[in-house]
């Protein structure tokens, strides 16, 4: 079940027919969306981050300590970040 405003997201392939209904969606405004990525993609993409021919850093445009939860979801809301994230080991040393 989804929540009235809310996103269903179909992930990879499924069968060529599906029967929806498209009403309900329709009235309660629910987006429903696909995707699809190729299995052999997070490897590579794993391998590319380990060997540092990525530099992901400048995507990262916001941080927020755990307890600051509310704010990271308000500033990804906005729109204002590319991505946001939470930290939540206050041990860790990694920005």
């Amino acid at each position: 079940a989804t929540r009235s405003g809310g996103t269903l997201i179909l992930v990879g392939l499924g069968p060529a027919m599906v029967s929806v209904p498209i009403v309900n969606a329709a009235v309660r405004e629910v987006d429903i969306r696909g995707i699809f990525r190729y299995c052999n993609t997070w490897p590579m993409a794993i391998s590319m981050l380990a060997s540092k021919r990525v530099n992901i850093a400048p995507l990262v445009t916001h941080r927020f300590p755990l307890e600051k939860a509310l704010d990271a979801f308000e500033t990804t809301k906005r729109g204002v970040g590319v991505k946001v994230m939470l930290k939540c080991d206050k041990d860790d040393q990694n920005p």
